[in-house]
């Protein structure tokens, strides 16, 4: 058995080789939101919440909040599973379209909800 060649007497610093799970940070990851379903985009960030009919900005404290494909959740749903897997905003971008795409032509797909489970025989394939 070997050991590592790591010199813990030097004082360095070693915690910022993983992440605090209770903060999130701000950013796009890929996510899948349920075993066996599509993969789709989601989006992190801190600010003022949004009126969900309207989409203006609400008189409210900044708050923690995520979008997932364009579409509000809690964040608790999506953080810190997702922090594993980020993307950019081109691909979250992409997922976003994909599934405007799949809500128009294959509206009973996994593309078009990302609740539901993908099943091979239906899913349209993207190449």
């Amino acid at each position: 058995m070997t050991r590592a060649r790591v010199d813990y007497s030097d004082g360095s610093d070693f915690r910022g080789v993983g992440f605090d799970p209770d903060l999130p940070v701000a950013g796009f990851y890929r996510f899948r939101m349920r075993s066996g379903g599509a993969l789709c985009g989601v989006r992190i960030w801190h600010g003022a919440p949004h009126d969900p009919v309207t989409g203006e900005e609400l008189d409210r404290s900044p708050r923690w909040q995520a979008l997932v494909n364009d579409d509000p959740v809690e964040i608790e749903r999506v953080w810190p599973r997702c922090a594993a897997d980020p993307i950019t905003d081109a691909e979250y971008r992409h997922y976003c379209r994909t599934q405007t795409w799949a809500q128009q032509h294959a509206p009973d797909s996994a593309l078009a909800d990302p609740r539901r489970k993908a099943d091979p025989l239906t899913t349209p394939l993207l190449f």
